[in-house]
């Protein structure tokens, strides 16, 4: 476990690094909304591991009950799915036929999500409980990973917006993708595979603010 609680804190502090530096950039009148959801990903991320730290330090458990830390992870993610749900998502595509392909190609990745739920967690002989854990996270996944790859490849707009924001939907699509496998090492016990992958996720969390933040000013400039 003392291996489980190295990941958290590692994800912990690069999440914390991105909410200090979207709070000090977005939490202002008038600045973008869409960064400031991003940054509340940010710090919902940065509450989450420290829920999950003190867990392991308390129980040494992480998955035996619907807990705080999976509320935490969904809500994280559905700051993700907000930010391009909606408005965002109405800016780039207007529903005309030409762009049927960019709403149909992004459906790839909720596809996946749910082939790699079905294979490591449904059609296995984990608990339960455990199973349905891994199945809200992986619901979340899907609906925000869509959204991700479908602004990732979208044409670009008369005023640039969807162009600037490439990165940082780059960015959330990986976060996504690394929550699903910390799901699968976490669950098999792979202590250091959930330990790259939590590094990995505490390296990407600041970076999606970070790309944010360079796409609102290019499409302000």
């Amino acid at each position: 476990m003392d291996l489980i609680l190295i990941a958290n804190i590692i994800a912990c502090l690069g999440a914390l690094g991105g909410f200090i530096f979207g709070a000090i950039k977005f939490f202002r009148p008038k600045k973008s909304i869409y960064a400031l959801m991003i940054t509340l990903f940010c710090g919902v991320t940065v509450f989450t591991r420290l829920y999950q730290i003190i867990r392991v330090i308390v129980i040494g458990e992480l998955v035996d009950r619907v807990n705080l830390g999976v509320i935490g992870f969904i809500g994280s993610l559905l700051f993700l799915f907000t930010a391009n749900f909606g408005v965002m998502d109405k800016i780039g595509d207007d529903g005309a036929k030409s762009l049927r392909k960019y709403r149909l190609i992004p459906l790839a990745m909720p596809a996946a999500v749910l082939a790699a739920y079905l294979v490591f967690f449904f059609f296995t002989d984990l608990t339960t409980l455990i199973k349905v854990v891994a199945g809200s996270i992986a619901f979340f996944v899907c609906l925000s990973s869509y959204y991700n790859l479908k602004h990732l490849i979208l044409p670009d707009v008369k005023n640039g917006i969807i162009d600037c924001m490439r990165q940082y939907n780059l960015f959330a699509l990986i976060y996504e993708i690394l929550c699903i496998i910390e799901l699968i090492t976490m669950t098999r016990g792979l202590a250091i595979g959930t330990i790259i992958i939590c590094s990995l996720m505490g390296i990407v969390s600041p970076l999606t603010i970070i790309s944010v933040a360079r796409g609102v000013k290019k499409w302000k400039a």
